[in-house]
C-alpha cells in the first residue's frame, strides 16, 4: 500500500508554509517514485488571495486590514480571498496524482469528501454546493478548499473552521461569495479538541485515499527535500 509522510507543523506563518509547499512540490516533480506529504498546520491571522482573488472582496481598505494585525498574502492556489487564523485546522496535501488518479475533479471531490466524512463522524450533516467549492452546512461554509496542480503534483488543500474567530470573516467576502455565510464546529455546538479532530481526519484520509500515513518531522522533510535555511 502507498505511504504518505505526515507532519504536524503546529503554528506556522503562511509565507514559510507556502515556501515549504513550493519546495516539496518541486521535489515531487523531480522524484516520480515519491507518493507525497500531508501537513497539518495553524496559521496566525492572514488573508490570502488565490489566483482569482480580487481586492474588491475586501470590505475595508487593505491598509486598514493590515493595521488591525492581519497579514495579506498572494498565493498560487485557485479561488478568491480567504481567511486563515487561530482555531482553524489547515491541511496541505502534496501528492503525486500519478500514483493515485490523474483526475482533477476526482481529487477535489476527494478533498471535500474527506471533510464531509469527518464531520459526519462528529454528528454534522455537511454537503457540497454545485456552484461553489468547499464543504457546507446548510447555507454556511464550514470548510474552504483551494488547490494548485503542477505536472500532476498537488499543493494547498483545505481550511476547516474549528474554534475560529468568525468575526474576522466580516472583513471580506469569503471566497468571493456574498449570498451565503460561514460557520464552524464551535458554532455548530461540537466540542472536540484539536488533536482529536486531527486524528479523526487522519483515519479517514487513510481509508479514502487507500494509503498509510507515516509520521515524520519538519526537519526530516527539509533534509529529504534538500531545503537549506537562508
Amino acid at each position: 500500500m502507498k505511504s504518505v509522510s505526515y507532519v504536524n507543523l503546529g503554528t506556522m506563518s503562511y509565507q514559510p508554509a507556502f515556501e515549504l509547499q513550493g519546495a516539496v512540490n518541486r521535489y515531487l516533480q523531480a522524484h516520480p517514485e515519491e507518493t507525497g506529504f500531508l501537513f497539518m498546520v495553524e496559521h496566525p491571522p492572514v488573508f490570502t488571495l488565490g489566483r482569482n482573488g480580487q481586492t474588491e472582496d475586501f470590505l475595508f481598505p487593505i491598509a486598514m486590514v493590515k493595521q488591525q494585525g492581519f497579514e495579506v498574502v498572494e498565493s498560487n492556489r485557485g479561488g478568491n480571498v480567504t481567511y486563515h487564523g487561530p482555531g482553524q485546522l489547515v491541511g496541505y496535501l502534496l501528492i503525486n496524482l500519478e500514483q493515485f488518479k490523474k483526475d482533477v475533479q476526482w481529487y477535489v471531490w476527494s478533498l471535500e469528501e474527506w471533510v464531509i466524512q469527518t464531520l459526519a463522524r462528529l454528528g454534522i450533516a455537511a454537503d457540497r454546493k454545485p456552484a461553489y467549492r468547499g464543504v457546507w452546512v446548510g447555507d454556511e461554509k464550514i470548510c474552504a478548499l483551494g488547490v494548485a496542480i503542477k505536472r500532476w503534483r498537488t499543493m494547498h488543500g483545505f481550511a476547516l473552521n474549528h474554534k475560529t474567530n468568525m468575526d474576522h470573516f466580516a472583513l471580506i467576502n469569503p471566497c468571493g461569495i456574498t449570498e451565503y455565510g460561514v460557520t464552524s464546529l464551535d458554532k455548530q455546538g461540537i466540542v472536540i479538541d484539536r488533536e482529536q479532530l486531527v486524528q479523526e481526519m487522519l483515519q479517514i484520509f487513510e481509508d479514502l485515499f487507500q494509503c498509510t500515513l507515516e509520521n515524520t518531522t519538519l526537519e526530516e522533510v527539509k533534509a529529504r527535500v534538500n531545503i537549506t535555511e537562508a
